[in-house]
């Protein structure tokens, strides 16, 4: 679109004396937590050193995330931002090319909004073909869209390896785990797991709730628990170690996740990796990777009675052939290292002029 093409970074004799180093890139994001790493990982992978700044960790509002962010690009760096409506939004228009981040829920949240801007983008990089069909619609050139699924280290989640055994948990040998490891906030639903698991647990009496992450309902999550007289029967782990994921989900009977929107959920991608069955909530975004009965199960978003069924259906069936075609979808489909050659592609045509 005009722009100069990025052939390194800025140097500080480029910008004036005293002025700060600028990198090959500019990060832009809200919060901190671990896709921001993965993303940063990721650019680092490619070739590429970035400048990270987050809206409301570094910067207070949108005015000084845009203030910020074009004094670190110079003009001329490329700049990753997103989520789109929080963040790529204020960056919109400035001088430097712009690539969008879909966080997948966000283009829910443009529903009904004017995001006419979005066409203005130098890119835009999308986990789920329903949100580069959406893309489209708001008038984003096909050119400038990636489809760049989040993947996993396939080394790594196998089926094979140690994993977590009932008892260290505290629980019975025999105990069915169902993990969820999503936040505990609004737009994951996590409330709908703890009450499909309250109203199945007098009929799979061996299953075992095991809840990850954290987050705003913590405290409510527990009073539920807790006024079910289940607490021994559920354990709240808080944030799991990358780590540790592997052997967790070996050790699932069922991983399950009732998110209202997503693109593409790294978590469950893993479980699939590890060979354990699935329960997703029917979105966009999981249809993409689970297909009802064949890789894995999907319920309604919010329907805790359908949930409920797929809880008892994991404890009492056996799910094999659903998680080995689940194995099957990941390996062809997410392998992170070889997805990642779009990512760096997709920067390089964005900064040409």
């Amino acid at each position: 679109m005009g722009r100069p093409v990025v052939t390194g970074p800025v140097r500080e004799s480029e910008l004036g004396v005293g002025a700060p180093p600028i990198r090959d890139c500019v990060y832009a994001t809200a919060g901190w937590g671990i896709h921001d790493d993965r993303w940063m990982g990721a650019l680092r992978t490619v070739g590429l050193e970035p400048r990270a700044i987050s809206l409301g960790r570094d910067v207070r509002d949108a005015a000084d995330l845009r203030s910020e962010v074009e004094a670190a690009a110079h003009g001329r760096l490329p700049v990753l931002a997103g989520p789109l409506h929080t963040v790529t939004r204020p960056l919109a228009g400035i001088a430097a090319p712009v690539v969008g981040l879909s966080w997948g829920y966000d283009f829910d949240e443009l529903t009904g909004r004017d995001a006419s801007w979005l066409s203005g983008l130098d890119g835009l990089m999308v986990d789920s073909r329903a949100n580069q069909a959406a893309a489209v619609i708001y008038g984003v050139p096909e050119a400038r869209i990636t489809f760049l699924p989040w993947g996993i280290d396939l080394d790594r989640f196998t089926v094979g390896g140690p994993r977590v055994a009932p008892a260290d948990l505290g629980l019975p040998d025999d105990a069915k785990l169902l993990v969820s490891l999503r936040a505990h906030e609004t737009l994951y639903h996590v409330g709908d797991i703890v009450s499909a698991f309250v109203r199945s647990s007098s009929d799979v009496p061996t299953a075992a709730l095991v809840i990850g992450h954290g987050g705003a309902l913590t405290d409510s999550l527990r009073a539920v628990v807790r006024e079910a007289g289940l607490d021994h029967r559920v354990r709240f782990l808080g944030t799991v170690p990358e780590r540790d994921l592997a052997a967790l989900l070996r050790g699932a009977t069922a991983y399950v996740t009732a998110s209202r929107a997503d693109g593409t959920s790294v978590t469950l991608l893993q479980a699939m990796a590890c060979g354990t069955p699935v329960i997703a909530s029917d979105t966009a975004g999981n249809r993409g990777w689970v297909t009802d009965g064949e890789s894995g199960l999907l319920f309604p978003v919010g329907d805790v009675g359908a949930l409920e069924a797929c809880l008892r259906r994991a404890c009492h069936d056996d799910l094999t052939a659903l998680s080995d075609r689940a194995r099957s979808t990941v390996e062809r489909e997410a392998d992170w290292t070889a997805n990642l050659a779009r990512l760096r592609r997709a920067i390089d045509e964005a900064s040409r002029p």
